[in-house]
């Protein structure tokens, strides 16, 4: 990964207080797949570690995620996003929403 080019924003808080990790570089796809990886099993876990001193961002156990493909005259971008609420700085949870009929399939299913 010696060619590898990086530009992290990370920590940085802006005017409005957001804190901001940013990882951007020119890689080949098997360098660009083992990030997705890396950020993948991160999100299983429930801990993704941001590296170096950035710290770790905490998954909750549901949260939004948008997939975007744009395209222009000259270039194209992927993009993949994760969104989730917080409270006082920390991830808010979600109580999974429980549906009774498909609770009682799952038991028919099994007989």
């Amino acid at each position: 990964m010696s060619d590898q080019s990086q530009d992290v924003d990370g920590g940085a808080e802006s005017e409005d207080d957001d804190e901001e990790f940013e990882l951007e570089g020119d890689m080949d796809r098997e360098q660009g797949a083992a990030v997705l990886r890396r950020l993948a099993d991160g999100v299983e876990s429930g801990t993704v570690d941001l590296g170096g001193d950035e710290g770790t961002v905490t998954v909750p156990e549901r949260f939004e995620v948008e997939v975007e493909f744009e395209e222009d005259d000259d270039e194209q971008e992927l993009e993949v996003e994760f969104e989730w609420p917080t409270e006082d700085g920390e991830s808010a949870t979600e109580e999974p929403e429980s549906d009774a009929e498909d609770e009682g399939s799952d038991e028919d299913q099994g007989e």
